[in-house]
């Protein structure tokens, strides 16, 4: 094959490669392709060993070197490397036999896709196992000291949840963040992540057939909610709602948070509120859970009406922690706002999951309380 030295790329020319497809075909494992990066202006690449990046569309190959920094930025349609203008999107393949990728600090373990998302953007997405994702998703969202079956139960809830999110037609089929469920890498694995991962491989939850939205949360404080309530989907069974005596020795359980009265004010003229002062403030509509959906705000020019859920995006869901709010009360320059768990509430509560291991429960067992009605199925 003839070699042309570009530095600090040294290229060679290869068969056109597509791009992994979100799902193997069925005889293969199922991937699911990750946004570990959204909307970055460039990238700063650090190379341990050699790293090939391969041209998607025209199976172009070049070979970063080893021990080398590495400028990659967006350009139009193009991405630039080292200088260097390459045809989006490109996958970065490490050499046979070395570490796979590192960015931002973060392992790698599956190929790493740079696209060109516009306006000088740059998306990162990996590609990888689905079973290999699992085990970067368990210690971000449990604790890896936590007991087994409770990872096991987190395991099954995670693949559950990734398989229904995967989109053949997208560039992705999931982000890393708490907006869906947290991934790290994989970095964070241990003996016992695999063998949560490992031991339910290939389990899932089904009610009627399909797999459910495995939805979980932190703490629900008592009850977990209906996904109605949380964001207006239609009602499930396993995703109705449950009591849930498990959580109530959690650090969580309990919470409260003040509110001044000009930022609780600041809230509402952000939403196009003309009030210049407040009156008061007190619940209006409840869940079946007992979550707050909406409150009344009586103001100088009226009453108006406030969705929860909107409150808490606001001021951070890390301090108004829950919709399950038992009391507001009125206090010098503002309100106290009192309430029960962390999270949004439905599905799993991972405190209660806890505490059923610790008292013997097995994941299956975990499982079929916090999704009644779902059954624990092998995915094909």
């Amino acid at each position: 094959m003839r070699i042309r030295l570009l530095l600090p790329l040294l290229l060679l020319r290869v068969p056109g490669a597509p791009l992994f497809p979100c799902q193997a075909p069925a005889a293969e494992a199922p991937r699911i392709r990750v946004a570990i990066i959204r909307g970055s202006t460039s990238l700063n690449l650090k190379t341990s060993a050699p790293i090939y990046i391969v041209e998607v569309k025209t199976g172009e190959k070049y070979q970063l070197l080893a021990d080398s920094a590495y400028e990659v930025r967006s350009m139009g349609a193009s991405i630039m490397v080292a200088g260097h203008r390459l045809l989006s999107p490109v996958k970065m393949l490490p050499a046979e036999g070395a570490e796979r990728v590192r960015l931002a600090s973060r392992l790698y373990k599956g190929d790493i896709i740079l696209r060109a998302s516009g306006q000088g953007r740059l998306d990162i997405i990996e590609s990888l196992l689905l079973e290999e994702y699992l085990r970067g998703v368990l210690p971000a969202e449990m604790s890896p000291g936590w007991p087994l079956e409770a990872l096991k139960a987190q395991a099954v809830a995670s693949r559950t949840y990734a398989l229904k999110q995967l989109k053949p037609s997208a560039d992705y089929d999931i982000t890393d963040g708490v907006e869906m469920q947290v991934y790290k890498g994989y970095d964070g694995v241990n003996p016992r992540i695999k063998e949560a991962v490992d031991s339910t491989r290939g389990e899932v939850l089904r009610y009627k057939r399909k797999l459910i939205t495995a939805f979980f949360h932190s703490c629900c404080g008592g009850h977990t909610a209906g996904v109605n309530s949380a964001w207006g989907e239609g009602v499930t069974k396993p995703l109705s709602g449950v009591k849930d005596p498990y959580c109530a020795g959690s650090s969580h359980s309990r919470w409260k948070y003040f509110v001044t009265s000009k930022d609780l004010l600041a809230f509402l003229q952000k939403r196009g509120s003309t009030a210049l002062k407040l009156k008061g403030i007190k619940p209006h509509s409840k869940g079946r859970s007992g979550r707050i959906i909406t409150f009344r705000v009586s103001t100088d020019r009226g009453s108006e009406t406030a969705l929860v859920k909107e409150m808490r995006a606001h001021f951070g869901s890390n301090k108004f922690r829950s919709t399950y709010i038992t009391k507001v009360t009125p206090v010098r320059g503002g309100y106290e706002f009192s309430g029960r768990g962390w999270g949004h509430g439905v599905g799993m509560c991972q405190e209660g999951a806890k505490t059923m291991a610790r008292k013997g429960k097995s994941y299956r067992k975990i499982l079929r309380f916090y999704y009644p009605g779902a059954g624990i199925e092998e995915f094909n």
